[in-house]
């Protein structure tokens, strides 16, 4: 996968990926599966623990819910500014650096319309 450029981050659209957990304290546990290739579903179906789970703090939890398919890389970056203020800064290079990683691992999509 080529990388991925600032500009295409905060100017798409991120949209979640993968099926998640909302835990008791409201973090977010995201459920990957441990393999993405549909040749090797049947694996898959075997393994006792069929996905990684990752566990994501507030930060990241909030910024998982705020990909709602509506808001782009943008967005997502002034709805964390306006959750967290000052302790979020620097909010663009954090939040697309996140993104990057998520969009990366297969976690999130990236799409130029609203879902």
């Amino acid at each position: 996968m080529r990388s991925l450029t600032v500009g295409e981050l905060l100017g798409r659209i991120p949209v979640q990926a993968v099926p998640f957990e909302v835990l008791e304290d409201g973090r977010v546990v995201l459920l990957r599966p441990k393999f993405v290739d549909k040749r090797m579903a049947w694996l898959q179906r075997l393994l006792p623990r069929p996905e990684f789970r990752v566990r994501l703090d507030a930060r990241g939890s909030f910024i998982w819910a705020a990909l709602d398919g509506v808001r782009t890389g943008q967005g997502v970056c002034d709805a964390v500014r306006a959750q967290f203020g000052q302790e979020a800064e620097p909010v663009e290079e954090r939040t697309v650096a996140f993104l990057h990683q998520l969009v990366s691992g297969k976690f999130a999509l990236l799409t130029d319309r609203p879902a």
